[in-house]
């Protein structure tokens, strides 16, 4: 009998919006007792230690090559990592590039296994050379993890990127990045005029966003998460992380709002399951997308939202978005 529920509850829209709801409500009851210890930031668990190690050096390597910034760029810079989840590997990765302080912030605790992260950490630093272990030492101990007294990075949990103007000074950071992050934000509007405080002028955010619904949903139509009402869906996904259904137009609006010089790489296509690589500024029919893609928005069109229900196809089959913003 509990099979089969799980079963219904896997295939039942109804179901699957039911447990959410419950989940959500559960998480939320969770962060208030100040449980804030979670798994959907612990990337690496699932990985082996060379593709951690592999995972680590793309997304520091994505920063540099679509935001067009030469390593000795780095040198010196502040920088503010949102959402790091169970590994600050990326931002050593900017420390021993040059960068003066990498602050990491998390409104959740990413749960880990230590002894899974201590084996990528000493195989970062033994592919470092030799000064770039001088400043892995600096920050890291590898029988204990974060040294606590370390200046050059600090890892800040239990609050999330809007209410960090009580903790971070204003004009302080030559950049801020995350990654699979901004789709979590229930409050981006708040976060975005946080950020643009934080940001020194000519500095940069530089945000990978996924627009998929990270399996909710799991075996319906991949945007039937945009056919339920804003009301309901925010009892399902407001207190817990999940998406927050922004899409492209929205990050349009906000880069026109705060007069950044903005650019807007596409990685992923709606009904895809690999990126697009490189990330680019406009897809292609027949190269990027097919036939196939546009009846499959068509074919859920009218169940959708009014506010997605309009949106031209080229900005609804965007499933992810490379977002760089440059402060004037």
């Amino acid at each position: 009998m509990i099979t089969q529920l799980r079963q219904f509850a896997k295939k039942s829209k109804g179901a699957i919006i039911s447990y959410q709801i419950y989940d959500n409500w559960r998480t939320k009851q969770r962060f208030h007792a100040g449980k804030i210890e979670l798994t959907s930031g612990s990337t690496h668990s699932s990985k082996t230690i060379q593709e951690s190690l592999n995972y680590i050096d793309q997304v520091f390597a994505d920063y540099l090559k679509y935001a067009n910034i030469p390593i000795e760029m780095l040198r010196d810079k502040r920088i503010l990592e949102i959402g790091p989840g169970d590994n600050v590997g990326v931002a050593l990765k900017f420390l021993a590039a040059g960068a003066k302080q990498v602050i990491c912030l998390d409104k959740f605790f990413s749960r880990y296994d230590w002894a899974h992260q201590r084996e990528i950490y000493r195989l970062l630093r033994e592919h470092m050379n030799e000064h770039e272990r001088l400043i892995f030492d600096e920050v890291i101990d590898l029988e204990t993890g974060l040294k606590s007294d370390t200046q050059k990075l600090i890892y800040l949990y239990g609050s999330g990127i809007e209410e960090a103007e009580k903790i971070l000074e204003p004009a302080s950071f030559d950049f801020i990045i995350s990654r699979a992050v901004f789709e979590h934000l229930y409050d981006l509007d708040v976060a975005f005029s946080v950020m643009d405080t934080f940001i020194k002028p000519g500095g940069s955010m530089l945000h990978k966003i996924d627009f998929r619904d990270h399996g909710i949903f799991s075996g319906h139509h991949p945007l039937t998460f945009l056919t339920i009402p804003p009301s309901v869906y925010k009892l399902m996904a407001y207190d817990s992380g999940k998406p927050n259904r922004k899409l492209i137009n929205y990050y349009r609006s906000k880069a026109e709002e705060f007069q950044y010089e903005t650019h807007v790489l596409v990685t992923n296509i709606v009904g895809q399951e690999d990126e697009i690589i490189p990330h680019k500024a406009t897809v292609t029919y027949g190269e990027d997308y097919t036939d196939e893609t546009i009846a499959l928005l068509n074919g859920i069109r009218p169940q959708l939202q009014p506010e997605f229900r309009t949106m031209p196809d080229e900005d609804l089959l965007v499933a992810g978005i490379f977002l760089i913003m440059k402060k004037r």
